[in-house]
C-alpha cells in the first residue's frame, strides 16, 4: 500500500504524520513524524496572518518526516464551514453535484451564500422518491477564498497536495471507530491553543461542525493577568493547578464556587484558571446544544482531545455541565517500532501527549476519495 500523508497545520505548529495503513485493531500505523513549531504571529486567532511562514513550515514539516511535496492531504480549520444533507439524483456524476446544488441555490449556510462556497459531496444511503432514485449526499461547504487561501500557500512552495480535507473530518478518523450502519451520535471536541472544534458524527459521517474562538491560550493570559506572571510560567500554572469544585450551577458568570471553600482559601490563579475554563466549557456545550436542536437528538458521548483537556478537572467539569459521559481521547493510532522513531519511545511507550498532537495528522492521512 502507498504511504498516505497528512497534514495539519494548527495554531502553533505543522505536525505531518506518515500512515502505512490501518491493522486488524483498527490502529492506523505511523511510520514516520514531522513537527515544526510556526513562527510567531504567523497564525492569530485561528487566522493565518502569514502565508509565506505557514507554506515554509509546511515544508520544513514534510522534510523532517521524510514525505514528499505531493500526494498529501492537508487539513482546513475554518469558522466559515457548514455541513448538510440533500436529495440528489442518483443518476448525477459525483462531479456533477456541486454545480446541481449550486443551480438548486439550496441554502447550507447561514453565513455565506452557496454562491461563494466550495462544496464536497459524499454519498449515503439510496431511497425512491416517486419512482425516482435519491442518493442521500453529505454535502461541506466551505468559504471559497479560504480554500484558495490554502491553495496558494501550496503554491509558493510547490505543494501540491492531492486533496484538503476539514480537519474535522480528520478528528472522527482519528478519534472513532464505529459501523457505518450505526447511528450513533458522538462528537470530538479538539481544544487547541486558539480555537475550539467541536465536530458532531451520525456513525462515521460529519453532521455539524462547530468552531469557538478562544481556547488554551485565553486561559493562560488569564492567568497571567491574574498572577502578573509571563507566558511560560501561566502555562506551568495551567498545568498543575486542580480546577477548585464547582456547585454545578450557572450564576450567570460562570459556575458558583462550592460553598465549602472559604473565599480566602482560594488563590488568584485558581480563580481565574476556574472561570477561564467555565467560559470554555460553556462554549462547548451550547455548541453541543445547538447541534442537538438542529438535529433532534444530543450526542451520546464526548470525547475530548487538546492540551487544555488535559487540564486536571476539566473533563469533569464539562460532563457535569452537559450530563454526557466524557473521555479524554487516544487517537486509533501506534507510532511504527523502527530504528528512526526509536527516541520517540520511553521505556518501550509512546507518550500519549505525542500520539495526541499527532492524532489530528493521522486521522487526516486516512482521507479516501470520495468519487
Amino acid at each position: 500500500m502507498a504511504e498516505m500523508v497528512g497534514v495539519d497545520v494548527g495554531a502553533t505548529a505543522v505536525r505531518v504524520a506518515c500512515v502505512a495503513g490501518v491493522d486488524s485493531r483498527g490502529m492506523a500505523i505511523i511510520t514516520k513524524i514531522g513537527i515544526v513549531p510556526l513562527p510567531d504571529g504567523a497564525i492569530v486567532g485561528g487566522r493565518i496572518r502569514s502565508p509565506q511562514d505557514v507554506s515554509l513550515t509546511i515544508v520544513r514539516a514534510l522534510k523532517e518526516a521524510g514525505a514528499k511535496k505531493y500526494g498529501f492531504v492537508l487539513g482546513m480549520e475554518s469558522s466559515d464551514v457548514a455541513i448538510s444533507n440533500i436529495l440528489l439524483p442518483s443518476s448525477l456524476k459525483v462531479e456533477e453535484r456541486s454545480m446541481a446544488i449550486k443551480t438548486m441555490g439550496k441554502a447550507i449556510s447561514p453565513t455565506f451564500s452557496i454562491e461563494d462556497s466550495t462544496v464536497s459531496t459524499h454519498s449515503r444511503d439510496r431511497v425512491e422518491r416517486q419512482g425516482v432514485t435519491m442518493t442521500s449526499v453529505n454535502v461541506a461547504a466551505a468559504l471559497s477564498e479560504e480554500v484558495e487561501l490554502l491553495k496558494s500557500i501550496c503554491s509558493l512552495a510547490g505543494l501540491a497536495p492531492r486533496a484538503i480535507d476539514l480537519s474535522a473530518a480528520g478528528l472522527l478518523r482519528a478519534y472513532t471507530r464505529s459501523n457505518p450502519d450505526n447511528h450513533e451520535i458522538g462528537t470530538v471536541v479538539d481544544i487547541g491553543a486558539s480555537r475550539i472544534t467541536v465536530a458532531t458524527r451520525d456513525g462515521m459521517y460529519l453532521r455539524s461542525v462547530r468552531t469557538i474562538s478562544g481556547a488554551g491560550s485565553e486561559v493562560t493570559r488569564a492567568i497571567m493577568q491574574a498572577t502578573g506572571e509571563e507566558f511560560k510560567k501561566g502555562e506551568e500554572i495551567k498545568l498543575t493547578t486542580k480546577l477548585v469544585r464547582s456547585s454545578g450551577s450557572m450564576s450567570g458568570q460562570g459556575y458558583r464556587m462550592d460553598e465549602s471553600y472559604e473565599a480566602d482559601s482560594i488563590t488568584p490563579a485558581e480563580r481565574a484558571l476556574s472561570n477561564s475554563v467555565d467560559l470554555l466549557v460553556d462554549s462547548i456545550a451550547l455548541a453541543i446544544e445547538a447541534d442537538a436542536a438542529q438535529h433532534g437528538n444530543i450526542s451520546q458521548g464526548i470525547v475530548l482531545t487538546g492540551g487544555t483537556a488535559l487540564l486536571r478537572g476539566f473533563k469533569e467539569r464539562l460532563t457535569s455541565r452537559v450530563g454526557i459521559p466524557t473521555t479524554i481521547g487516544r487517537p486509533w493510532a501506534d507510532i511504527e517500532r523502527s530504528r528512526r522513531n526509536a527516541l520517540l519511545f520511553k521505556e518501550g511507550n509512546i507518550h500519549p501527549i505525542l500520539l495526541m498532537n499527532i492524532g489530528l495528522a493521522a486521522g487526516l492521512a486516512l482521507w479516501k476519495d470520495p468519487r
